[in-house]
């Protein structure tokens, strides 16, 4: 069993990072019940969605949208995990990470909006508004992680100088 950053040993992986024990607080209800409510939600809508393609012979486009809105979903999680919490992918540099993640993410992107039928593809303005909309959604996203880590590691390194300037008075 892992460890969360508490040290306390999770008991159900179901739930992933978050701590399936008693909520001492109304938020941290609300962010489990929001998060199994979603994992419920998407599992019936795929599930749906498989079934009416199976029952109908094949995609139509409304079923074509919730699998291929479904997967986007899984998919960007599923990178992120691999390019921002996978061990070896810290050998890269995060700019690196950043790049390598936005450059895969993009692709099942536009795999999703062929499945999906999300974009005219036959309108090349189309493709290059949702390419100029992905680049500009991943630079603002990127800049605003950057500063709140920025910011994560000055307060560390402050709790960490005072730390330190506590024991050398000893």
């Amino acid at each position: 069993m892992s460890k969360n950053f508490a040290g306390e040993k999770n008991r159900h992986l179901t739930y992933g990072t978050f701590n399936p024990e008693v909520h001492v607080t109304a938020g941290g209800a609300v962010s489990m019940g929001a998060f199994v409510g979603s994992t419920w939600a998407v599992g019936v809508f795929v599930c749906w969605a498989v079934a009416t393609a199976i029952a109908s012979g094949g995609l139509d486009q409304t079923t074509g949208i919730v699998l291929s809105v479904a997967v986007a979903m899984l998919a960007g999680g599923i990178l992120q995990q691999l390019w921002f919490n996978f061990a070896p992918a810290f050998r890269l540099s995060y700019p690196r990470r950043i790049a390598g993640f936005g450059v895969t993410y993009y692709v099942v992107l536009l795999a999703c909006a062929a499945m999906g039928a999300w974009l005219p593809f036959g309108n090349p303005y189309a493709v290059a508004g949702f390419t100029i909309t992905y680049l500009a959604i991943l630079a603002i996203l990127t800049v605003a992680f950057t500063v709140a880590l920025r910011h994560r590691v000055a307060e560390y390194q402050r709790v960490l100088d005072r730390f330190h300037q506590g024991r050398t008075r000893r």
